[in-house]
């Protein structure tokens, strides 16, 4: 039972046996069928859709808005968009000897007393082939260690990605298990996934400083009317940013009662016109402009960590207050990779006053499938009063490189027709 169809990866191509699985969440079971996944089985649809289903009910009973407050000795461990590469996974959980990955070990209590906290920031499914393991081995990570396998939503946690049984539209999930299961259609599974995707999260912080969240934030609570001006501060990625003028930024405690809710949030449109923009900002924005620092002034955070987009490793955005200009904030700098970020971080060593009044986004992105780097972030938590318990500032965390896309177990799949 292989991949029949077109897919960019695969972690591996071999084919997949049904592993053996009881219904059982304890750590025995669930890391056997981690192993029997690594070893190149699969779980039935049934066992399948009963994790899903699950996961579901458990991640039903979180807000919109997830506050964590973290203890002594735990190791926040933020990971990007995986995609559909279990590799990644196997990479975090167990390294990988060939490429000299070393693991930062499985979520929960580790034998040094740490305590891994995984976060996983949106975007499990769709490029890859094996979205199918990481979702079903999620579900069961999330069952057994509640307080250190955290998942927000992502964009393609939709029906427009993750959930669509359209043809003709990049590479999709319900496609990938369609392929692992060529005579079951897509409505014996399609209904638990969604059920498990709409119940994801929309975003957590952490110390009150840390703010993850996948795509971005809104311009404000309320843009409709508001009378946009340019600004010369920051140009996106493919057009010039418009940052709307004297209006409040969003207040994310509003994120816990807005309408409609997540559950009934099946798609979260780019264009032409999106029906929900404080939904697609949060899910879909690429913006990172001043006005996010304004968000993260008015809401107490120091830092914001996002993902969405394939960038490369070490990028940090930072924003200084700005003297005499109509933007409150501007970009003081932009880190691409090791270079830029060794200076950056030797200038705020050399002006810590200015650190204490920055504020900063970090991007993160965990697969291969976009021929970048891939890399989580991690940071330990000290004793300390609530706000104080972890450094916010991001040129001082770890970041845990996890490969090149070219070393990962790569098939060459034929071209989409």
């Amino acid at each position: 039972m292989g991949v029949s169809h077109s897919f960019i990866t695969e972690w591996d191509n071999s084919p997949k046996e049904i592993m053996e699985f009881a219904r059982v969440i304890d750590q025995d079971n669930v890391l056997k069928s981690f192993n029997d996944m690594v070893n190149h089985q699969i779980p039935n649809l049934d066992d399948f859709c009963w994790a899903c289903t699950q996961a579901a009910a458990h991640f039903k009973k979180f807000p919109n808005y997830v506050q964590i407050d973290p203890q002594p000795k735990d190791r926040l461990i933020f990971i990007g968009d995986m995609h559909g590469c279990f590799e990644t996974l196997i990479r975090l959980f167990i390294g990988d000897e060939q490429t000299q990955i070393e693991p930062l070990g499985f979520p929960g209590p580790q034998s040094d007393g740490t305590r891994n906290v995984y976060l996983f920031n949106g975007d499990l499914v769709d490029r890859g082939g094996s979205g199918y393991q990481i979702v079903f081995c999620l579900s069961l990570m999330a069952l057994l260690w509640p307080d250190f396998v955290l998942i927000n939503r992502g964009n393609h946690e939709s029906e427009m990605f993750g959930l669509s049984t359209q043809t003709g539209m990049g590479h999709k999930f319900m496609f990938e298990v369609q392929g692992k299961f060529p005579d079951v259609d897509f409505s014996k599974y399609k209904p638990a996934v969604s059920d498990l995707f709409y119940s994801l999260p929309i975003c957590h912080s952490f110390d009150r400083n840390v703010f993850v969240v996948h795509g971005g934030v809104p311009l404000a609570s309320d843009v409709s009317g508001v009378q946009f001006a340019p600004t010369n501060q920051f140009e996106s990625r493919t057009a010039k940013v418009n940052v709307p003028k004297n209006v409040p930024p969003y207040n994310i405690n509003d994120l816990q009662s807005i309408q409609p809710t997540r559950f009934q949030t099946q798609n979260l449109e780019d264009t032409p016109k999106k029906k929900n923009e404080l939904w697609h900002s949060f899910l879909w924005s690429y913006d990172r402009a001043p006005y996010s620092a304004d968000f993260m002034e008015f809401n107490n955070f120091k830092t914001m960590v996002n993902s969405h987009t394939a960038t490369p490793y070490h990028f940090v955005t930072t924003f200084l207050p700005l003297d005499k200009c109509a933007d409150k904030y501007g970009v003081q700098s932009v880190t691409r990779g090791d270079d830029t970020f060794k200076k950056v971080k030797e200038f705020f060593d050399q002006h810590p006053n200015l650190t204490k009044i920055k504020m900063s986004i970090v991007e993160i992105f965990s697969s291969p499938t976009n021929q970048g780097s891939l890399y989580a972030c991690v940071l330990m938590t000290q004793d300390g009063e609530p706000g104080q318990k972890i450094d916010w500032d991001p040129l001082n965390w770890g970041y845990h490189n996890l490969g090149s896309h070219t070393d990962f177990k790569f098939y060459n799949a034929p071209s989409v027709q």
